[in-house]
């Protein structure tokens, strides 16, 4: 695939045709400008409104942070629209400094962006292709795609090494379980990310890959020595330091780095970073609402200041609470102000001294006059049927996930003829999307589905697929990190104790394949999406529907 050919409007485009084309600078700033700069903010709305407005003309926020939940993502355009009035309201501003405007577009599990774009595979099945330079395509065929749409910082690729088979958050979202495979496929994704110009995040430091509980609920406990961390987890933070300009922090407890402070809030451990690997980036902070951040600091307001002191550059306020008491719970608008002027007053009172408050901003401000201030502005916008959800960037996609497909046959010769059964399919809801826009549900002479309501279906609707399967010749299963939602792995051996021949989907987790060793035929696609969920289906009808 060429990506010469993409437009060289792609690099000059979108939003800043009205800053001035000099450099940024601390000179001039108030206190309440510069500590604005340290914020990276979500707003509801699907447009540049009124919130936006207060948070980028009067808070003087440096970032945004896009989620689907508050922000539409309907489609590229909506979101491009939404991007250039961002950057616009910034424009009025004494200085007018551009916005840092990021999403989570991992791949895989993580995607905000899934309506209109490329859907790629995760670290995972990217690493199972034994291909580097797929990570480098898939790399920066996103931040093309990022780019198209005024979105100028990736908070990825993911360089947890997930040594822990049972690790709740990291999962399939890492690229392996050693640290060799990692440091090669995220060196890979950065130069992919840096040709397409989208400023890329290495995280969770220093390693959330080893942790047996999620740091959005809770805060887990890495209990290695630094010794072995330097052999695992740190390696690809060590390696690849000097090219990354970001690196995010994990909701995580180091002893072997600090006995009472999770690492976003220590500076024993953010110092090692600067110290011992150089980093001389960026330093972001896994968003200030996660559990394992309010484990220690009650409030958002507390935690922003510690994770400052602690040497934090760019404060993550965005973000739902997701366990504990404040279920659902996210940050409004007065709630950003009140931080801000936590933070001020922090600062006043001699907690945090203006010094590190100017270091944090400098490096923001030279971040941004590398990324987003360019010598040859224009106000053209990018043709977003030439960049975005390309034959080219779909073609990297399915490419991906075939090669990273691994099938099981278990000495059964029950799954053939496939075009002549009657199929029953069984799958949690959040995949009917991504299944309708594959051919899974017409390989059978009848293909018939059935989804079940969460991962964890009620015993009401486990008697209801046992039901459903009753008149299929043959039952297709679609697995969801059944290991840890034990009514789905009631469900699944339900379905194997009927007896009928059996096609398992493992689409998440590879951990399920082994919970279900009696199904007839075994796909592990290391990614719920639409390009590995069509990679079985080719197979299938390559192989089974004679």
């Amino acid at each position: 695939m060429n990506f010469k050919l993409i437009p060289t409007v792609l690099f000059t485009s979108l939003s800043f045709s009205c800053f001035a084309s000099s450099s940024l600078s601390l000179t001039g700033m108030s206190l309440e400008e510069k500590i604005g700069q340290l914020l990276m903010v979500q707003f509801y709305g699907e447009e540049a409104n009124d919130d936006a407005r207060t948070l980028i003309q009067k808070t003087k926020v440096g970032g945004i942070i896009y989620y689907n939940w508050c922000n539409g993502l309907h489609s590229p355009e909506q979101i491009q629209a939404l991007s250039t009035g961002l950057q616009k309201l910034t424009q009025s501003n004494p200085n007018p400094i551009p916005l840092l405007i990021a999403a989570d577009q991992e791949g895989g599990v993580v995607a905000p962006l899934n309506n209109g774009f490329t859907r790629f595979p995760g670290n995972k099945a990217v690493g199972m292709t034994a291909n580097p330079n797929l990570a480098k395509e898939a790399a920066l065929a996103t931040g093309i795609e990022l780019h198209a749409v005024g979105i100028n910082m990736n908070l990825a690729p993911v360089v947890d090494i997930n040594s822990n088979p049972r690790n709740p958050v990291i999962g399939v979202r890492s690229f392996g379980e050693y640290a060799e495979t990692v440091l090669v496929f995220t060196e890979q994704a950065l130069n992919g990310y840096k040709q397409a110009h989208i400023i890329a995040t290495l995280k969770h430091f220093p390693g959330h890959g080893d942790t047996a509980i999620d740091s959005h609920e809770d805060l887990p406990v890495v209990h290695k020595s630094k010794e072995e961390l330097e052999r695992m987890e740190l390696l690809p933070f060590a390696k690849l330091g000097s090219s990354a300009e970001a690196i995010m922090t994990a909701h995580i407890l180091v002893p072997a780095f600090d006995t009472e402070n999770c690492s976003t809030f220590s500076e024993k451990t953010l110092n090692y970073l600067r110290q011992t690997i150089g980093f001389q980036g960026v330093i972001v902070s896994d968003s200030l609402v996660m559990e394992g951040a309010l484990k220690k600091c009650r409030t958002v307001d507390e935690a922003a200041i510690q994770a400052l002191k602690a040497g934090c550059d760019i404060l993550i306020l965005g973000g739902k609470i997701i366990a504990g008491e404040r279920t659902g719970f996210e940050l409004k608008v007065p709630d950003i102000e009140r931080i801000h002027k936590s933070i001020i007053q922090a600062v006043k009172e001699g907690r945090i001294s203006e010094a590190r408050v100017n270091q944090a901003v400098e490096k923001i401000l030279n971040l941004k006059n590398r990324y987003l201030l360019t010598q040859n502005n224009t106000s053209q916008s990018i043709d977003l049927t030439k960049t975005v959800h390309t034959s080219a960037h779909r073609a990297v996609a399915q490419k991906i996930a075939s090669l990273a497909l691994k099938a099981t046959e278990n000495g059964s010769n029950s799954i053939a003829s496939l075009h002549k059964k009657n199929i029953a399919v069984f799958a949690p809801q959040l995949l009917q999307n991504d299944i309708d826009q594959t051919t899974l549900l017409k390989i059978g002479k009848s293909t018939n589905p059935c989804f079940f309501s969460n991962l964890s279906p009620s015993q009401d609707e486990i008697e209801t697929a046992k039901q459903h399967a009753r008149t299929a010749d043959v039952i297709f299963i679609c697995s969801y990190n059944a290991w840890k939602n034990p009514s789905q792995l009631i469900l699944i051996q339900s379905l194997l104790d009927m007896g009928k021949p059996t096609v398992l989907l493992v689409m998440r987790d590879p951990l399920d394949a082994s919970l279900f060793p009696r199904a007839d035929l075994i796909f592990k696609t290391f990614s719920p999406t639409p390009p590995s969920i069509q990679a079985v289906c080719d197979q299938l009808n390559e192989k089974y529907s004679r």
